[in-house]
């Protein structure tokens, strides 16, 4: 992988305010003309920085009125039931994040649901049927004042 220079950044900075722009649009916001603005971009999606790009969407203007965090404990630790367990849960539409941590619990999960009845559906068809669970504890988030993935580079 190639170091990455103040220009790039510049470019990775205007990507993630906007994914949708054309290279032409990101050229034009960072300085450059666009075949030079574009080998940048294609050679930071070759060496993995730039690995997609995506459209957020607002959760509630689709009906997903409730977000939860879910922790979970599993009853072994071995390197085959944590796989087991994480591919399991990530085949579950619902949940949007699956993180495996160290402390208390094994994994920390975000899951987006319509409302409580959907999450109670989700949880008795679907999360305490996750291989490997041992324990698991909700918390209903209630407000979210700042949610991003933009890093701060």
């Amino acid at each position: 992988m190639q170091p990455l220079d103040e220009t790039d950044l510049k470019i990775l900075r205007v990507l993630q305010l906007d994914g949708s722009l054309s290279v032409s649009e990101v050229a034009e916001r960072v300085g450059l003309s666009q075949s030079p603005c574009s080998r940048r971009i294609n050679r930071m999606q070759e060496d993995g920085v730039i690995t997609g790009r995506s459209v957020l969407l607002d959760r509630r203007k689709l009906g997903f009125d409730a977000t939860i965090l879910v922790r979970i404990k599993l009853s072994g630790h071995g390197r085959q039931s944590i796989s087991v367990f994480q591919e399991a849960a990530m085949r579950i539409p619902e949940v949007q994040v699956v993180q495996l941590m160290l402390g208390e619990f094994d994994f920390n999960l975000r899951v987006v649901v319509r409302d409580m009845d959907h999450f109670q559906t989700l949880l008795r068809d679907k999360l305490v049927m996750l291989p490997g669970l041992h324990e698991i504890q909700s918390t209903v988030i209630l407000e979210e004042m700042k949610y991003t993935a933009h890093l701060p580079i």
